[in-house]
């Protein structure tokens, strides 16, 4: 084999792999996203459903309005560039509105399920943290997103971008129901009180694991590189704080020193938590082992 030919066969070879390459995070990141079959469950039901208190689980540690919106119309953008494009959907009865044509219990599955109606997959919702959520409190949600007054408002639909694409395909980020162990039970009701159980279940459904990691030791999660590490909750960290000193981080945005919370944090949702939450919250956090970072 001449010396051109020779060049020819890589650069044919190389081509061929670049292409089989591609083609195969198209598909991978396809599949990801594909429509799969919905769990099985009876019709939500809202019958006894509390709208005001589904309105505090949204605006406090649901933390809904802070992708949604005050109005619930969506329009926070998420992805952009070469991840594509995400914006936070609008939830009301309006024109571009979900609730125009969702019914409770496709409400439901996306929230707890991470799915579309469809069966496809959801991304940046946080429904591995919802999959905990009670019976009692989802009714109650769903209750207020249907209570909302409608806005009109498009969203753009979701572009899956080529590096979106390649973490989709290689397993770097996963759709929600990925996440979601399907075969866990739900509460039917929520614990109550000042309680760690009462804690634990808030910490749970909040998503501060998410963000803090499992142990919540905080780090840096893995999100986008340039999103701020989260800090250390353990008493490690924080068991030279009193109950007072945590109730005026989560409302005030400072720790005991006066220094301000990273905004990254969304203090401002979970500072809406009633006393008896934000004690049962405290109460959870000092029995979790304390890890030093």
């Amino acid at each position: 084999m001449t010396l051109g030919r020779m060049a020819w066969f890589v650069v044919f070879a190389v081509a061929g792999l670049m292409l089989a390459a591609v083609f195969s995070i198209i598909v991978g990141a396809r599949h990801a996203l594909a429509p799969r079959d919905l769990p099985s469950a009876a019709p939500l039901s809202l019958a006894g459903a509390s709208v005001e208190h589904g309105r505090h689980i949204a605006s406090s540690f649901g933390a809904c309005l802070e992708c949604h919106g005050a109005d619930f119309g969506g329009g926070k953008r998420f992805f952009r560039g070469p991840m594509g494009t995400l914006v936070a959907t609008n939830l009301t009865r309006g024109a571009g509105g979900v609730g125009r044509t969702y019914t409770d219990t496709d409400f439901e599955r996306a929230i707890r399920g991470g799915v579309r109606p469809d069966g496809s997959g959801l991304l940046i919702m946080p429904s591995a943290a919802f999959a905990s959520m009670s019976d009692q409190d989802v009714r109650d949600v769903v209750a207020f997103i249907r209570s909302v007054p409608p806005v009109d408002r498009e969203t753009p639909h979701r572009v899956v971008g080529p590096i979106a694409a390649i973490l989709l395909a290689t397993g770097k980020i996963l759709a929600e129901p990925d996440r979601i162990d399907e075969a866990a039970t739900h509460l039917a009701t929520t614990p109550a009180g000042p309680t760690a159980k009462h804690g634990e279940y808030i910490a749970r459904v909040g998503g501060c694991a998410e963000c803090h990691g499992a142990n919540f030791a905080g780090g840096h999660y893995e999100g986008s590189p340039k999103d701020p590490p989260a800090s250390n909750i353990t008493p490690a960290a924080i068991g030279t704080w009193s109950q007072a000193d945590f109730n005026r981080a989560m409302r005030e945005g400072r720790d005991p020193k006066g220094h301000a919370l990273n905004a990254f944090m969304p203090w401002t949702s979970y500072g809406q938590l009633s006393d008896d939450e934000l004690s049962a919250l405290w109460t959870y956090l000092r029995t979790i082992p304390p890890i030093k970072r």
